[in-house]
């Protein structure tokens, strides 16, 4: 202990001795530990926890599957989930919710809020008690008992004031009074975004359904029971199901994933590239800092040759500089974390509140004793990485020569040499891997947002509206006011077209439903011909901008008692009606046998729901005079700023109705961006990466060269004395740091395209290999490495003989 105290003393001092290094090398590692302590703190967030329940590996989520259909995971229905239930032994509770948003009036100015209707295990099975008051217990959910509902936290105190005294009295969902029974702790986050929870009622001929597939159903595994065994005892159910109710569960099974696993599947990918990109950056700053420190250690051959003639061991001398390179590592880990604790804030202020509000883990994104500890693991092995090898070669010195330098110092040994044009070359061949992992992020988000999906998201503005049932309870009053929201906002100055449809483009929820086509043979059981079903108003193409392929589009004439009819894309007439004009054909859309059969009346430009997505689905668009629905969204078109527009189109609706909200007020250019946010702020970070990689490895060139100057002065001044030119000497120089660069690329480029395969297939659709990326990160790191290798280079050409020769 004592010769460690000893180490460390003597450590402070050399570095207290050499201002300039310990700066240059401690703000080296800061930025590579840095780099490294933000992405581990999303990776803690996002994936190792991003909810705090209790046994969180034992949750699980569970999903209906289909796979002649190639559906693999759908919703449950509730007659199967209530199947589940009684029959599985493998789970202390089973547990299903769906989305619940209602409008909330009585508390201020009408506000659409976000819930979740769940049963009666729900919060017992995520083991999270209330914050305040209680959560949902089985009494809540016996027929005839007071409606009540549960607050989240943040919820409370940003809409309600966080008001104690609400507890216990009512609160006005949808037109039907609640009573607040609890406030449930701020970690409690699950699903995402939900703001409040009310009881899930199954019963009747509801809880016998098959056919509506609407629950998300979760289950916490008995003790003992691993996944597989679940899986295989809700498979057998599942197969039993298939067997009594052929028309509805024939080929259906049952899917269960770990409930991290499942919500983190779009951001696994991006962490684990940035993780990778992150060790790279720290990979390069020790590379670096060794550099560094075998430069400063030729300087001090003379003093490790002296403690060797008196007696120190190779080993101890290793131990100190060991200790030396750990206290530097220290001192850029703590560096680091002050980076970090700057950097981390800034990333997340990037990100839209709304991605902030729904995805897994990212409101838990912290510098918390996890983020710490790995800190400082991570500084130690930087320490380790980046002083060992500068420690070997320094404990190994020639006596002899050692002692013997002059004034002048004499040259280094050759190992030293080979070691340091090791380490550049390494570093070249790191940044330009860095370099095109980060040059492909930034062209792919810029393709991806850039990508024809089939429509114009230029100047429109989208906001959503759900009237209540217990105010609008019949199709001609919800006819009936959208209607009137239309005629208003129609006539704002500004407004070139308006529509009202049930999902947006690019939205998250698209409904899909069951197609029957006229004259086609049926499907067979446990199969089904689908569609996206749309329900529109006439302005709905206009307003998107989506062409008109064959027939025409709907008019007002398509109204409650005309002909039932149907636009319907291209893909749609291409799978059901190949080779065949479509237009006058006749389909079903739904599960009903009474629903209507609907003509053909158009086709459509097909488009595409996300920008991730390749390929188009079957789409069918049906008049919302014949099929009104409460929940809907508004887009308008503008010769304006949309957002300009937000207040005066939210005045038209509350104009018709002053208790009505409107709510997720977005331009549709915003909406698709919000959608690939995660791919943005991905790209942005491997950018910073890639930058951090350029600087590093331009001033290992530049320290490798200058250090090479310095050591070779003596052996210039002789050139120059001879006869040689400045521009021979600078042609001298700048060749070694062109070899070091070439070597450093050749080695680079070859990995830089498997990483690109290997990005290409971790995030398909992203990320593809491309030659323009791989030459302009080429040209631009040769071009940074000539510059840095240049400077000192001219350095040396500028050296007079006269001084250089003094010397010897």
């Amino acid at each position: 202990m004592e010769t460690l105290l000893q180490d460390v003393r003597y450590g402070l001092r050399m570095l207290r001795k050499s201002p300039g290094f310990t700066a240059v090398a401690v703000i080296t590692l800061a930025l590579g530990i840095g780099a490294n302590t933000v992405t581990f703190s999303s990776i803690n967030g996002m994936l190792l926890r991003p909810f705090l329940f209790p046994q969180l590996d034992r949750i699980v989520n569970i999903w209906e599957t289909a796979p002649k259909q190639n559906i693999h995971r759908a919703s449950a229905a509730a007659a199967n989930f209530r199947d589940w239930q009684e029959q599985s032994r493998s789970f202390q509770q089973l547990a299903a919710m769906h989305g619940w948003n209602a409008n909330m009036t009585g508390a201020g100015a009408p506000e659409r809020v976000e819930g979740y209707q769940v049963t009666a295990d729900f919060f017992h099975l995520l083991g999270m008690p209330a914050a305040l008051g209680r959560s949902l217990g089985p009494e809540d959910f016996k027929t005839g008992r007071v409606p009540v509902v549960v607050l989240s936290q943040s919820f409370w105190e940003q809409r309600l004031a966080a008001n104690r005294a609400l507890l216990g009295r009512t609160l006005e969902f949808d037109g039907q009074a609640r009573t607040v029974v609890g406030i449930m702790p701020r970690d409690f986050a699950f699903p995402p975004g939900a703001q409040v929870w009310a009881p899930l009622l199954l019963t009747g001929a509801e809880a016998a359904d098959r056919n509506d597939h609407y629950l998300q159903v979760l289950g916490r595994l008995k003790s003992g029971v691993s996944q597989a065994q679940a899986q295989d005892d809700l498979a057998a159910i599942a197969a039993r199901e298939g067997r009594e109710f052929p028309q509805s569960n024939a080929g259906h099974s049952v899917r269960l994933v770990g409930m991290v696993e499942d919500l983190a599947q779009g951001s696994r990918q991006f962490l684990m590239v940035l993780l990778g990109a992150a060790i790279f950056v720290l990979l390069l700053a020790c590379a670096n800092v060794a550099n560094l420190q075998l430069a400063r250690a030729t300087a001090r051959g003379k003093e490790m040759a002296l403690r060797t003639a008196l007696g120190a061991s190779r080993g101890r001398i290793v131990q100190n500089l060991l200790a030396e390179s750990v206290l530097l590592a220290a001192l850029g880990a703590g560096t680091g974390l002050l980076i970090s604790s700057w950097w981390l804030p800034l990333l997340m202020n990037s990100v839209p509140p709304f991605i902030v509000e729904h995805v897994p883990g990212l409101k838990h994104i912290q510098l918390d004793y996890r983020v710490l500890v790995f800190t400082l693991l991570l500084g130690g092995l930087a320490g380790v990485l980046s002083g060992l090898a500068p420690a070997l070669q320094v404990a190994r010195p020639d006596l002899n020569e050692a002692l013997k330098e002059g004034v002048r110092g004499g040259s280094s040994a050759p190992g030293r040499h080979r070691l340091r044009a090791l380490l550049v070359v390494s570093e070249v061949a790191l940044a330009i891997v860095l370099l095109v992992g980060a040059g492909l992020m930034v062209k792919g988000f810029r393709s991806l947002m850039q990508r024809d999906q089939g429509f114009d998201r230029a100047g429109v503005l989208t906001f959503h509206i759900t009237l209540p049932a217990a105010k609008y309870g019949s199709k001609p009053q919800i006819r009936e006011f959208y209607r009137q929201v239309m005629e208003r906002i129609q006539g704002l100055p500004g407004v070139e077209s308006a529509a009202v449809v049930n999902s947006l483009p690019s939205d998250w929820n698209w409904d899909r439903t069951r197609v029957t086509v006229e004259g086609q043979a049926p499907t067979a059981p446990g199969e089904m011909r689908l569609a996206i079903s749309q329900v529109i108003t006439p302005g709905f193409f206009g307003t998107f901008r989506i062409p008109l392929r064959e027939g025409r589009l709907f008019t007002f004439q398509d109204g409650m008692n005309a002909l039932p009819v149907v636009i319907i894309s291209q893909s749609m007439a291409q799978r059901y009606w190949p080779g065949q004009n479509p237009l006058g054909k006749r389909v079903r859309l739904g599960d009903d046998p009474s629903d209507p059969w609907r003509t053909v009346v158009g086709v459509s430009g097909d488009i595409l729901r996300s920008p991730f997505e390749t390929e188009f689905e079957p789409a069918a668009y049906v008049p919302f005079a014949q099929t009104p629905r409460a929940a809907m969204a508004v887009a308008l078109r503008t010769t304006r700023d949309p957002m300009g527009l937000a207040a005066a189109a939210r005045a038209q609706v509350q104009a018709v109705d002053r208790d009505q909200p409107v709510y997720d007020i977005r331009t549709l250019q915003q909406l698709v961006s919000d959608n690939a946010s995660g791919v943005e702020s991905s790209a942005r970070l491997m950018a910073t990466f890639g930058f951090i990689a350029l600087l590093l490895a331009a001033a290992g060139i530049y320290a490798v060269m200058a250090y090479l100057v310095a050591q070779r002065t003596h052996e210039i001044g002789v050139r120059m004395a001879l006869g040689a030119r400045p521009v021979d000497v600078l042609r001298l120089m700048v060749q070694h740091a062109v070899t070091l660069t070439v070597l450093g690329l050749g080695i680079g480029i070859p990995v830089a395209l498997l990483m690109a395969r290997l990005l290409s297939s971790a995030l398909f659709g992203v990320v593809s290999v491309d030659v323009a990326v791989f030459t302009i990160c080429t040209a631009v790191l040769a071009l940074v490495a000539g510059l840095a290798g240049y400077v000192p280079a001219r350095r040396a050409s500028r050296v007079d003989p006269i001084v250089a020769l003094r010397y010897e």
